[in-house]
C-alpha cells in the first residue's frame, strides 16, 4: 500500500505539515509506503485550459514537477491533501494541483483513480472547524468526481502560531486516526 501526502503550505514546519506528517507516520507504522510532496518548493505551472490533455489521452502536456505528483498518484492507493486555509479557501499551492487534476477527466486517465482513497487536512487560525467546512468540501468534490473515495476531512483550528498544533494532543490524535483510516 502506498499513501501520498501533498503538503500545500508555504511555511516550513507549518501546522499543516505537522498534521500531515503525523498522519503519514501512522500509515507508515501500519505498513504503508509513504511519500510527501511540498508543493511550495516545486515548480508547478497553472493549468492552461487548452485541453491538450484531451488530445493526449488524459496526460497533461505541461512538463514540470506536477508530473512527479501524477506518477505518485497513479501508483498510490491513497492521497492526503494538506493545506492551510487562506481567505476562506485552500492555498494557492493546492489550487494549482487541483486545477491540474483536470487532465484525469479525460479517458482513459479517469479509470486510474477509481477506488483510491482521499483525505484532507486543513489548518486555520480562526476558531470553529465548521467555519471553513465548505472550502474542504469543494476541494474534495472534484476528487470524488474522479472516483476517489473520501475517507476523512479534518479541519484543525486556532493555529495562528507556528507549531501550535504540536501542543494539541487531540489534534495530533485526530491526524494519527486519519492516517489509520487511509490504510484500513
Amino acid at each position: 500500500m502506498k499513501i501520498v501526502g501533498i503538503n500545500a503550505s508555504p511555511r516550513e514546519e507549518s501546522n499543516t505539515r505537522m498534521a500531515l506528517q503525523a498522519a503519514l507516520e501512522e500509515a507508515e507504522r501500519k505498513g504503508a509506503d509513504v511519500q510527501i510532496f511540498d508543493t511550495n518548493k516545486m515548480k508547478i505551472a497553472a493549468c492552461q485550459a487548452d485541453n491538450a490533455c484531451k488530445a493526449n489521452g488524459g496526460k497533461c502536456v505541461i512538463d514540470d514537477e506536477m508530473q512527479d505528483i501524477y506518477t505518485a498518484i497513479d501508483e498510490a492507493d491513497g492521497v492526503i491533501l494538506a493545506t492551510p486555509i487562506y481567505w476562506f479557501s485552500v492555498s494557492a499551492q493546492l489550487k494549482l494541483v487541483i486545477d491540474r487534476m483536470y487532465s484525469y477527466y479525460m479517458t482513459p486517465a479517469a479509470d486510474k483513480l477509481k477506488g483510491k482513497k482521499i483525505a484532507m487536512i486543513t489548518s486555520q487560525g480562526a476558531p470553529g472547524e465548521e467555519t471553513f467546512a465548505d472550502a474542504r468540501a469543494i476541494a474534495l468534490k472534484g476528487f470524488e468526481g474522479l472516483g476517489f473515495e473520501i475517507v476523512d476531512n479534518e479541519g484543525f483550528t486556532e493555529n495562528n502560531q507556528p507549531s501550535a498544533i504540536a501542543n494539541k494532543d487531540d489534534d495530533i490524535k485526530r491526524a494519527v486516526a486519519l492516517g489509520d483510516k487511509m490504510v484500513e
